[in-house]
């Protein structure tokens, strides 16, 4: 299921990556002299066609330098070092605490004239005190802010807020239009455009363009050091360019641009990239996304019938192991009235009962598995191994094969260990692995049968050699599901089976061709926690 996702998503990529090729591919994605000249002539068309919202002229504004800072968010409204407590300057509390720190700051007359005036012992500030610098208080904050925060003699009033506006600093203004709503003229807009398009008048960039306005300078000879601009609202810009081919953004570093315009970027948008697409390359287009979505319905289907496929192996699962349960509950019913009679039967009789035990107990095993796999959540294991130490695998080995010898009398050769050693294996399933190669070099090889074991560095090795010819070229083919040889009567699942098992194990399986020879390379360690058999 995994891989048929990453096929949807690898074929939906490169289906949109080559059409965005296509559209492109007659041309470099560059302007050309007339493309700039176009532009140039949608800029004057826009200037002249469309009125600005404002006019401001920055130098009248705030006429000095000193005034100048205040629109720089650059300026940090950080307190300097020597002051404690900075919000006290906004109010009339700390009045007893000395305030010496301050005396070596820049024009500390200011600071002393506010600090008389804020702590009561004078009545009024001086008529020139805000429109004269310094403007910023060594706390942080300009004067006419703290003035504002102390809210004596009518500074908190409306009127006088909106009349000193160009003597607060641009990051507070903000907080004004909170307490007392729109702002007058420029500073409306100031308070909402961001530092970046702030930094951007400080430096005196040609245009500025924000989410919501557009700011293009009035070119002015250099000697007159003018900074003017006309500021037009986005709304009006995108509904001028809506009828040309152009959108216009910010430029980014890294990002495709059609051209570059200072800090602009001009692109074609997306109505005007499909008229320059030529119709056979729109067809290219149209017809790898029209293959793409063939191919996604095609892995869709796919999907849905692999999804039913193993519902129905599950379900066959599911009425196979409940139907199990049943026989072997009864065939145990019956060893257990036939073991109390054990005493009375004679050798023969015995072994017979034996080999019936071993084998309600193999199928009663089989259940069991198949039931914990239904019940179990989804796993990357396909099994669930049960790691057991076997202390003697020579022993382990004979009584798996005893059946075969009864079977197939003198026509099975077994070389067991020369010495004989404990190992650490999932019993059950790799003596199913064992029974079905031994199985079928009976089955679809020719006697004798020889089955050889050898140590190996820190594993065994377990061959199984018949006399016959086998028809498949490869252990691929063979174990592929339902193939069966020609003198199989089986599902020929067996050896598919054997295959998944010896990797669930880690058992390295292979086959050699003339003679026929299964190798199984059985690790002698295995999981930490085992139990003894």
């Amino acid at each position: 299921m995994r891989l048929y996702m990453v096929l949807i998503f690898t074929a939906v990529v490169m289906a949109f990556t080559t059409g965005y090729i296509a559209l492109f591919l007659q041309g470099s994605y560059r302007a050309t002299g007339s493309d700039i000249l176009e532009i140039n002539q949608l800029k004057q068309s826009f200037q002249t066609k469309v009125d600005p919202v404002f006019i401001i002229n920055f130098n009248s504004l705030y006429f000095s330098d000193d005034q100048f800072k205040l629109l720089d968010p650059s300026i940090s409204l950080e307190p300097t070092s020597n002051v404690d407590d900075p919000g006290r300057f906004g109010s009339n509390r700390n009045c007893d605490i000395p305030f010496s720190n301050l005396l070596n700051q820049e024009n500390f007359e200011k600071v002393w004239v506010w600090e008389e005036f804020r702590c009561g012992r004078r009545r009024n500030l001086p008529r020139s005190f805000f429109i004269e610098p310094p403007f910023l208080h060594p706390a942080g904050r300009s004067f006419a802010y703290l003035a504002y925060k102390l809210g004596r003699n009518n500074y908190d009033e409306r009127a006088w807020v909106m009349a000193h506006l160009p003597f607060f600093h641009v990051s507070e203004l903000s907080k004004i239009r909170a307490a007392y709503g729109p702002l007058n003229g420029i500073f409306e807009i100031l308070q909402s455009v961001g530092n970046e398009a702030l930094a951007g008048l400080v430096r005196g960039k040609g245009t500025i363009l924000t989410r919501d306005y557009l700011f293009a300078r009035l070119n002015y000879p250099k000697i007159f050091n003018i900074l003017e601009y006309r500021i037009y609202t986005r709304g009006s810009l995108d509904r001028f360019l809506k009828n040309s081919p152009f959108i216009l953004h910010n430029y980014q570093p890294g990002r495709t641009c059609f051209y570059r315009d200072g800090s602009l970027c001009w692109d074609y948008n997306v109505k005007h990239i499909f008229k320059l697409a030529n119709t056979s390359t729109l067809a290219l287009f149209v017809g790898l996304i029209l293959i793409i979505l063939v191919v996604v319905r095609l892995l869709l289907v796919k999907i849905r019938a692999q999804k039913l496929e193993d519902e129905k192996r599950s379900l066959a699962l599911r009425v196979l192991t409940h139907e199990f349960r049943t026989p072997i509950t009864s065939l145990t019913l019956l060893l257990e009235k036939m073991g109390k009679k054990y005493e009375s039967f004679d050798e023969e009789m015995e072994e017979v009962y034996l080999r019936l035990s071993s084998e309600v107990h193999r199928l009663r095993r089989l259940t069991e598995t198949s039931r914990n796999y239904l019940k179990a959540e989804q796993k990357e294991q396909l099994l669930d191994l049960n790691a057991e130490k076997v202390d003697s695998f020579n022993h382990y080995i004979e009584n798996i094969l005893e059946p075969f010898h009864e079977v197939h009398e003198g026509q099975l050769k077994v070389h067991y260990l020369k010495e004989d050693r404990e190992v650490v294996v999932d019993s059950y399933w790799l003596g199913i692995c064992i029974k079905n190669i031994v199985d079928n070099a009976f089955v679809h090889g020719a006697p004798p049968v020889q089955v050889s074991l050898s140590e190996k560095k820190n594993a065994i090795l377990f061959e199984v050699v018949d006399q016959g010819q086998c028809q498949f070229e490869s252990l691929g083919i063979m174990s592929q599901e339902f193939v069966k040889g020609n003198k199989s009567t089986g599902t020929g699942l067996g050896m598919n089976i054997v295959k998944k098992v010896c990797r669930e194990m880690g058992v390295d399986l292979k086959l050699s061709l003339n003679p026929t020879k299964f190798s199984l390379v059985i690790p002698l360690t295995g999981p930490k926690k085992v139990r003894t058999v």
